[in-house]
Formats: C-alpha cells, sequence, structure tokens
C-alpha cells in the first residue's frame, strides 16, 4: 500500500496547499490550521534551483534498497548542473529532498503531522521528488553557492533511520 506525502518548500506552495486541504471531506484543513505551511520557517532556497537535463554536467543515479540510499555524501560546485535518477528498489514510497538541515527538519515535521491526521497528499515542488515503490524519478538541480545542504528521505522514520547524506556545495 502506498501513501503519499506531502514535501512543502515554498511560500508559493501555500495556496496549493490550501486549495488542496480545503477540498477536503469536511471542508477543513485536517488539523493543519496556523501551521506555517511554508514548510521551513520562510527559509528561501538559496543553495540553488531546479536544473534542465540537458545542462546537466554530471548524471548520479541513486539507488534505494532496504531503506537506505547507495549514496551518502556528494560534492559540486557552484553553478554546477547535476542530473539524480532515484530508483526505489524497495515495495515502500521514499522521497529524495535537498535542503538545509532547517528545511529537512521542518519538512518531516509536516510529513509526521500529515501521516497523524491520515492525510495523502503528493505536490511537486523543484527541490524534492517522491518516488513510489519500484519507481524510478528524476530530479535535476542547478546548485548555488557554496556551504553544506543534505539530501533526504523525510517520510516518517526514514531520516532517523539513516536515510540521509550531505552535499558539500563548493566555489
Amino acid at each position: 500500500m502506498s501513501s503519499r506525502y506531502l514535501s512543502v518548500f515554498g511560500a508559493a506552495a501555500l495556496s496549493l496547499v490550501v486549495a488542496a486541504c480545503s477540498g477536503g471531506e469536511h471542508g477543513d484543513m485536517g488539523g493543519m490550521e496556523g501551521m506555517d505551511m511554508g514548510g521551513h520557517g520562510g527559509e528561501e532556497i538559496t543553495f540553488g534551483e531546479a536544473g534542465m537535463a540537458s545542462m546537466a554536467s554530471r548524471t548520479i543515479t541513486v539507488t534505494i534498497e532496504d531503506s537506505a540510499y547507495d549514496l551518502k555524501d556528494l560534492k559540486v560546485k557552484n553553478g554546477e548542473v547535476i542530473r539524480f535518477i532515484i530508483v526505489n528498489k524497495d515495495e515502500t514510497e521514499h522521497e529524495f529532498t535537498l535542503g538545509t538541515a532547517e528545511m529537512q527538519a521542518a519538512d518531516r515535521k509536516m510529513m509526521a503531522m500529515q501521516a497523524d491526521h491520515g492525510d495523502s497528499m503528493e505536490m511537486a515542488v523543484p527541490n524534492s521528488v517522491s518516488v513510489g515503490e519500484l519507481e524510478t524519478k528524476e530530479l535535476t538541480w542547478k546548485f548555488a553557492g557554496s556551504g553544506m545542504i543534505e539530501f533526504a528521505c523525510n517520510v516518517p522514520g526514514h531520516y532517523e533511520g539513516g536515510m540521509k547524506g550531505d552535499i558539500m556545495i563548493m566555489n
């Protein structure tokens, strides 16, 4: 059985989430009223933007098996475009999300709240991809700036079980 979770990483997502939630059976937000729907405390995405696969300097295949990524860490250059191919060999849904530690923590909080309320939603955001059971998806990202960010699966319990890694962006 596949559960769908919502990763929210931008102020623009607020209106989409509100629209999706307000269409529920009871016309409410399933207990999510008053929550910061930005997903990360309003933090701007400063580590890059969605990229075009045709501009990628590298393609990196990330395999998920036994609820673990085969990739543990990665070094990229400022301005580099990476095409990630995410191969889920598990019979469980996972996600691959790029973000700061603070963004990842906010996403985990949002996803745990949704799971607690039995909510089942999925939304496309540029720095995250949900990968269903035995499914393959792509995410292409143009990295910007410098510093450390994470890639993670924020499905409840998965990050805590080790589904995370570091990406060092170098000038």
